[in-house]
């Protein structure tokens, strides 16, 4: 069980990198057509975008999995405590368009939080982050 949630988490890291990244290589096989609406995400936001929200959300989720991969406690409850934030301020990001490249990775990894969540409370994972109190 300690290999798959490892497995998982850096997986779900791997992903997450190359999901934030893909907006930066979508010029390379994407028409303009459909690089003029991929721009469109985002329209009607309340919350303006920004580089910094943008690049830190991932600096964190990166140190929330790394403290997964050391049982520790913090990050545990950090982690669902700020997947829970993120969700809710998706109701205030506006329109979301995805390539479909996006769309499936993004899938994946929410698929992945989940089993995560689920190998954090619900399985013999657990007593691992209890050890590391």
């Amino acid at each position: 069980m300690e290999s798959i949630f490892r497995v998982l988490v850096v997986g779900t890291a791997v992903l997450s990198v190359v999901f934030w990244c893909i907006p930066v290589f979508d010029y390379m096989w994407l028409t303009n057509e459909q690089m003029q609406i991929l721009d469109l995400g985002g329209f009607g936001s309340y919350i303006p975008h920004n580089q910094i929200f943008y690049w830190g959300t991932l600096t964190i989720w990166l140190l929330l999995s790394i403290g997964l991969l050391f049982y520790v406690n913090i990050a545990r409850f950090g982690f669902v405590i700020f997947m829970v934030i993120v969700h809710v301020l998706s109701f205030f990001y506006g329109i979301s368009i995805l390539s479909p490249l996006e769309a499936f990775i993004g899938s994946l990894i929410t698929m992945a939080d989940g089993a995560i969540i689920t190998m954090m409370y619900l399985t013999s994972i657990s007593g691992k982050f209890n050890e590391n109190t």
